[in-house]
């Protein structure tokens, strides 16, 4: 008997949502009806609704896995040839729709709990909101999905359900393979990316954009970015330690160690000061908080240095690259123009800001020329005969207290800081202490990285807060609910992963 009701849609729901995806088609990508994609299209789109309604039998955590997984690939798929269809909104769209609308994989999960700090981030999604409007940038595509994957909407409601979704171990378990695989492709791109054979590196947009990218050559990934690309290299290596010290089978243990190794080598071949920065206070912070942590936290550090000088002295290339980065001055002075002028819209609108996604449009006309280096920073490219795009400010907190004013920074800031202090620093059950500390790891890699570069990738809130919400812990399931959740993981087919 379960112990929540639950809901499974009728046929003809199905056959609908079928016909809604095909006139969808129709009315965005025409073309896509054209041609032998008259076939092809309906076939597709058949598929994807069959594949959907299995996804809604499943555990909601599976589909926020997937999620996850397809976040690196955000602002790719044009590229990639799906004609900019974006996957990874859309799982996580069926994963809370999952959770709302009692998939029967939630038949047997705790029920979401609502605390204060969620009021608190629908106080700021509002004000956001708000602003936006008033600045006329809320019927921006761009801007709101800027709001939807960056700043809160999504990763907000991850921290919501993800207690509930992940309250299980074998679910936290699925999530720490995921992170595993992940790990090990960004980890292998970013080897391929930097130092070759770039004929191996999948997708092939990333080196098309490597290739229209200035400056010394990045590893950015499928995110495009070298900062979004050091979180998640960064946030895998803290999974795969985590897989490492948890995981029985000696063969997973090993995968889980490599891919520790190749995603930390990966973050540190993103050549960002930032994230090297980040990535050494986070490993510090983290190693201070428990007595182990402590007694290794200056051999972990001889030792990874022992690794990347090796690194550096076994290839020529890598180490001219790294010392180019590493001794790089006009992006310092980037960030110095673009701090000035950041300030001086702060002084100039400090309560509630010039407006939401409104910096590009208004920043120009705050950049001086300084008296002792070269006035740049607001834009990459040269061009002719049209404006030059603005660069975004390379501090996330500043670039929040330009558009929403320091209200509406301190009300992100609050809701983050409120999220992540609980999550860490509350009591839970033993089974969440590592989770706690791989949030302080990675809570600390995005407050820091933050100070240097912005966050315009969705996956590092996607992730920050999903795991934020797992480490938070929700109510024990019964003992019933709990055979009753093993025993249909089974009939999936799915096992422990940690046996």
């Amino acid at each position: 008997m379960p112990v929540r009701a639950i809901w499974r849609p009728p046929w003809y729901a199905w056959a609908l949502l079928g016909l809604v995806g095909l006139g969808l088609t129709y009315k965005f990508f025409p073309s896509r009806l054209q041609g032998h994609w008259l076939i092809v299209t309906p076939v597709a789109i058949l598929v994807g609704v069959l594949a959907t309604r299995r996804l809604w039998e499943l555990p909601p955590a599976v589909t926020m896995c997937v999620a996850i997984a397809l976040s690196i690939f955000s602002g790719g798929w044009g590229q990639i040839g799906l004609s900019g269809i974006p996957l990874n909104r859309l799982f996580i769209v069926l994963a809370l729709l999952q959770v709302f609308l009692r998939a029967p994989g939630t038949a047997h999960m705790p029920r979401v709990q609502i605390r204060n700090v969620h009021l608190l981030m629908c106080f700021t999604v509002m004000y956001v909101f708000a602003s936006a409007a008033t600045s006329g940038t809320l019927t921006s595509k761009a801007s709101l999905l800027s709001l939807f994957d960056v700043f809160g909407i999504a990763p907000f409601l991850m921290f919501l359900v993800a207690p509930s979704v992940f309250s299980g171990q074998r679910e936290r378990n699925l999530l720490l393979t995921t992170l595993v695989g992940i790990g090990i492709y960004l980890g292998i791109t970013a080897i391929f990316e930097i130092l070759g054979p770039h004929g191996l590196v999948v997708p092939s947009y990333i080196t098309a954009n490597d290739v229209i990218r200035p400056g010394v050559l990045r590893a950015g990934g499928p995110f495009q970015s070298p900062v979004a690309n050091g979180f998640a290299t960064f946030a895998c290596s803290v999974a795969a330690l985590m897989a490492f010290l948890q995981w029985r089978q000696q063969r997973k243990r090993y995968i889980a160690l490599a891919a520790g190794t190749v995603s930390a080598f990966g973050c540190f071949l993103t050549l960002e000061r930032g994230v090297w920065i980040a990535a050494t206070a986070a490993i510090a912070v983290t190693a201070l908080g428990t007595r182990t942590g402590r007694r290794w936290l200056v051999p972990g550090f001889l030792v990874c240095a022992l690794a990347i000088g090796g690194a550096l002295f076994m290839s020529s290339a890598l180490a001219h690259k790294t010392s180019q980065r590493a001794n790089a001055q006009e992006s310092v002075w980037d960030r110095q123009n673009q701090t000035s002028a950041g300030l001086r819209m702060v002084a100039d609108k400090p309560l509630l800001g010039v407006g939401w996604d409104r910096y590009e449009a208004r920043g120009l006309d705050y950049f001086r020329q300084p008296a002792d280096y070269p006035m740049t920073g607001y834009t990459s490219v040269v061009t002719i005969g049209t404006p030059a795009p603005i660069l975004p400010l390379h501090n996330t907190y500043l670039a929040y207290a330009v558009e929403l004013g320091l209200l509406g920074a301190v009300l992100w800031l609050a809701s983050l800081g409120w999220a992540i202090g609980i999550a860490a620093l509350g009591k839970g059950p033993s089974a969440l202490r590592p989770w706690k500390l791989g949030l302080l790891a990675i809570a600390a890699f995005f407050l820091v990285v933050g100070l240097f570069d912005p966050h315009k990738q969705p996956f590092p809130m996607v992730l920050l807060m999903t795991w934020a919400g797992i480490a938070l812990g929700s109510k024990p399931l019964s003992a019933h609910a709990r055979n009753k959740n093993t025993s249909e993981w089974n009939n999936l087919g799915v096992s422990s992963i940690a046996t």
